[in-house]
């Protein structure tokens, strides 16, 4: 599909380039000046932000939201809101995104701006390289979505689960339940992504709903189905099984499926109780180069306005008074009468060493 908007995506080299010419003098800012500008609340705000946004003229988001679908989409949005400012992406999966943004804070040459993604915000507090930030529209966001020391808020919300391949199973066949997950047909059938956010997220899930014995019991059992590891992400995993490669996959953002079923792909999404469920979020590097343009793309991409490009993309809106699509209610827990599996960021980090752990005792042949 072809779409109308500028190039600005730019290889990571280029945009290292583009922050040393360009953010060059950002850097030098008094940080004191970044400190008021990050949490201000004061009535002429918006002017303000608006007014330094203008000199800096560029922002620099990271994420890990899906290019065409989401990314270009909600950089467009912005510019349509601020004219004056030329925005540029970049996509990376978590991993890969804390590793890069670590060594932009270590040569203090930090080319991000904003980041947004799943499972970053214990791990880059951590690391020292965010600081709390304020906004006006977190406020429209209950207290469980956002950091009660202003360091993130969320953005969306993931549902992950099982998705099989219809053509390879019918839909009265599919497994319903993680015990029908070891029935011995599915033996060297099903794959899962080898990442943090795949099979070892799976893991922390299986931990927590069932409980430290009986999810060892449970994954010896499942080790003996031969499960293939995919060293890429999650949707490049359903994207195997479209292929056929495999019938299932266990570790499928439970959307992407219906995105491509709507394409005509054969593949389902098949939740089960209780759905695993995340949120991804916003936030703030301890020195974005562009300040003013990092807290006005924050407002935007948490408002209403921003939250209706989440939407558009099949995505779940994180703000309460945006919500998904309706067709997207057959993987939302409590519209198909099942349990939520809550993963909350610290769990998702505190629980990721034991996690993957367990994932090279029982799973890396």
């Amino acid at each position: 599909m072809q779409h109308d908007y500028p190039e600005w995506r730019l290889p990571v080299a280029a945009l290292t380039a583009l922050g040393i010419a360009v953010a060059g003098p950002a850097f030098a800012q008094d940080t004191a000046v970044i400190d008021k500008i990050a949490v201000y609340k004061g009535a002429d705000r918006e002017k303000l932000l608006v007014e330094g946004a203008k000199k800096e003229g560029t922002v620099t988001f990271y994420s890990s939201l899906t290019v065409d679908q989401a990314l270009r989409p909600i950089v467009a949005g912005f510019q349509a809101k601020y004219p004056f400012m030329n925005p540029r992406y970049v996509r990376d999966d978590p991993p890969q995104m804390l590793q890069k943004l670590m060594a932009e804070a270590r040569a203090n040459n930090m080319v991000a701006d904003v980041f947004e993604n799943t499972g970053l915000e214990v791990p880059a507090r951590r690391a020292g390289i965010v600081r709390p930030f304020w906004s006006p529209e977190v406020e429209a966001y209950p207290k469980e979505h956002r950091s009660p020391d202003n360091y993130w808020a969320a953005t969306r919300f993931s549902y992950l689960g099982a998705c099989y391949n219809t053509n390879l199973v019918k839909p009265n066949e599919a497994p319903r339940t993680f015990e029908d997950l070891l029935n011995p047909k599915w033996k060297g059938k099903i794959a899962w992504s080898s990442t943090v956010i795949g099979s070892i997220l799976f893991i922390t899930g299986v931990r927590n709903f069932m409980g430290e014995q009986k999810a060892m019991e449970y994954l010896t059992q499942l080790s003996k189905q031969d499960i293939a590891p995919i060293a890429s992400t999650n949707r490049a995993v359903v994207d195997r099984i479209i292929a056929g490669e495999y019938a299932l996959c266990l570790d499928s953002f439970l959307h992407h499926p219906i995105i491509s079923a709507k394409k005509g792909a054969p593949v389902a999404p098949k939740p089960m109780d209780p759905v695993m469920t995340l949120s991804s979020s916003v936030m703030l590097p301890k020195a974005p180069p562009h300040p003013y343009a990092a807290m006005l793309f924050i407002d935007y991409l948490i408002s209403v306005d921003g939250q209706k490009r989440f939407q558009a993309a099949d995505y779940f809106p994180a703000h309460p008074k945006v919500p998904a699509k309706d067709d997207l209610n057959v993987i939302v827990p409590s519209k198909i009468g099942l349990k939520s599996n809550v993963i909350t960021p610290e769990m998702m980090a505190n629980e990721l060493p034991k996690s993957r752990a367990i994932y090279q005792q029982l799973f890396v042949k």
